[in-house]
């Protein structure tokens, strides 16, 4: 049995993949391993916001075309060259992205193992989200360990035929890092930010409601549509503060920015907010309206009713415990949701549940996993043992335990 810990290089590329890597990259490093942070770009601005908050490094690429091809032709021959520099013995990425996919397809290519953070998430639609389901799809099919986030991530996995020996149910990082940022918050300097940024005073208002947008399928009309929906409400509910969020991608700003001329005193668009003011953001937030995967998993921490604008969710949970409405991207349906939502809001505060997406341990659970001597095995003589049983170590360390 070899006694050297494996080297890890973690590859990622936008915000969202950043924030629910923080808290392995930081677990790893407690535990001596040689973690190495690769960032492709994608969302550079964002990006790094969330990698000075957490206190990580990453050695950082420059792939960053809003064209998915040409960044796909910078991604190979980037991330080849750094496997080659780096030589690590596993690569671990996170989610749906096509960083996320590239890092996995550039480890498979090099025979190196491929471990995938958030997987077994499946909307059924390879078109809703585009073009995310396929990507973590094709990151399934190139993976070799796999951290599901929920029982339902397992049972996808296991109905595609992934061996349970491989699958580790972990809860998502995703609560880790909100731990860790809650911890870390400077409320006050975050809302002295914000009211700079929107020019108004937060308690002026009775709440906060906070929006984001940026699917690729909400493209166009269904932008549109959402627009006039926020337009409408917020003149509507003049004693709300209206705070959209609004993503960096030029056909996203197309419609917002330039489609919202004249604007309601209490509705502010504003550029990407940081991270810690986006948890402040959720904290304060009386209603979510998002396209948001992550936001959607957030809104259960925080037990804030979400507005899911899209026709289908790969997170399901958010919605089964009541947090969550799945209400499409038609501006009556957007508008006649926040009205039964927003007017029994205390029911919402007061929903009992057990958080579907963990309870901040799940960085702690991979950490020991790849501790498992089995594990560390496999991964530093992986040409030899891929087909290594692993169920002593994936049936120790999951949350809570399934059952072989």
């Amino acid at each position: 049995m070899n006694s050297k810990l494996p080297k890890v290089m973690v590859i990622l590329g936008t915000r969202p993949e950043a924030v629910k890597l923080a808290p392995v990259v930081l677990a790893l490093k407690k535990m001596g391993f040689n973690v190495k942070v690769v960032a492709t770009g994608q969302h550079m601005e964002m990006l790094m916001q969330v990698i000075d908050f957490f206190g990580m490094e990453a050695c950082l690429l420059d792939c960053m075309s809003a064209d998915l091809l040409e960044n796909t032709a910078c991604m190979t021959k980037a991330l080849k060259n750094k496997l080659l520099e780096e030589k690590p013995d596993a690569v671990l990425v996170q989610g749906d992205t096509l960083s996320c996919y590239m890092g996995a397809y550039s480890a498979f290519l090099n025979k190196l193992p491929v471990m995938h953070l958030e997987a077994g998430l499946r909307s059924h639609d390879k078109f809703s989200p585009f073009p995310e389901e396929l990507y973590r799809k094709l990151t399934d099919s190139l993976s070799d360990i796999f951290f599901a986030p929920t029982p339902k991530a397992v049972d996808n996995l296991l109905s595609e035929g992934v061996r349970k020996d491989r699958i580790l149910l972990t809860g998502n990082t995703v609560v880790d890092a909100m731990h860790l940022a809650l911890k870390r918050l400077d409320r006050e300097k975050i809302k002295g930010e914000i009211e700079n940024i929107t020019g108004k005073k937060i308690d002026a208002y009775e709440g906060l409601v906070f929006i984001t947008s940026h699917r690729r399928e909400n493209f166009g009309k269904p932008l549109e549509n959402i627009r006039e929906a926020i337009l409408e409400l917020s003149k509507r509910y003049s004693s709300l503060l209206f705070l959209w969020s609004v993503h960096k991608n030029p056909e996203v700003r197309k419609v917002v920015m330039d489609g919202l001329k004249s604007l309601p005193e209490n509705l502010s668009l504003v550029e990407p907010l940081t991270y810690p003011q986006t948890v402040y953001a959720l904290e304060k937030a009386k209603v979510i309206i998002t396209d948001s995967g992550g936001l959607q998993e957030e809104a259960c921490a925080f037990k804030k009713p979400v507005l899911i604008t899209r026709k289908v969710s790969e997170r399901p949970e958010v919605v089964e415990v009541g947090l969550g409405r799945i209400v499409g991207t038609e501006k009556e349906n957007i508008i006649k949701s926040f009205d039964e939502v927003y007017l029994s809001y205390d029911k919402f505060s007061n929903l009992e549940f057990e958080n579907p997406y963990g309870d901040g341990r799940a960085s702690e659970r991979i950490a020991g996993f790849l501790l498992c001597p089995k594990v560390m095995d496999f991964i530093l003589n992986y040409r030899e043992r891929y087909r290594e049983d692993l169920h002593e170590c994936s049936e120790r360390y999951s949350y809570p335990a399934f059952a072989l």
